[in-house]
């Protein structure tokens, strides 16, 4: 989960994630651009999405890049992806819940082992 990486960690891992997303889109941004935007995604994640595992950030971002039409990457947009993946996730967990596993696609369910239920 989120909360469970410190923060130095944290930092570095959404630089990465940045860096590769701004790639994925073709976007070119200097490198205390990159910083702003790792920062302030550190920032979302510890106040709006602290339950999210890692692996849910990254899905968020991939389905984001291949699935959406956001193609500028800012605060905005980050936070839209990665309110789509929990809102996936919280999906996946009352159909599993109420015994509709049909209807819950093989990402969700990957999701699923590695994430407690998100608030």
């Amino acid at each position: 989960m989120i909360s469970n990486i410190n923060e130095k960690e944290l930092d570095q891992k959404c630089l990465h994630l940045i860096g590769k997303t701004l790639v994925d889109l073709g976007q070119v941004k200097p490198a205390n651009e990159k910083w702003v935007l790792a920062q302030r995604l550190s920032q979302i994640l510890t106040k709006r999405y602290s339950n999210l595992s890692w692996q849910a950030v990254e899905q968020a971002f991939e389905d984001g890049i291949l699935d959406s039409d956001e193609f500028h990457l800012c605060a905005k947009t980050m936070n839209k992806w990665l309110y789509r993946i929990k809102k996936m996730i919280w999906e996946g967990w009352y159909n599993e819940q109420n015994g509709a596993t049909h209807l819950i696609d093989s990402k969700t369910k990957a999701l699923l082992s590695n994430q407690k239920l998100i608030s």
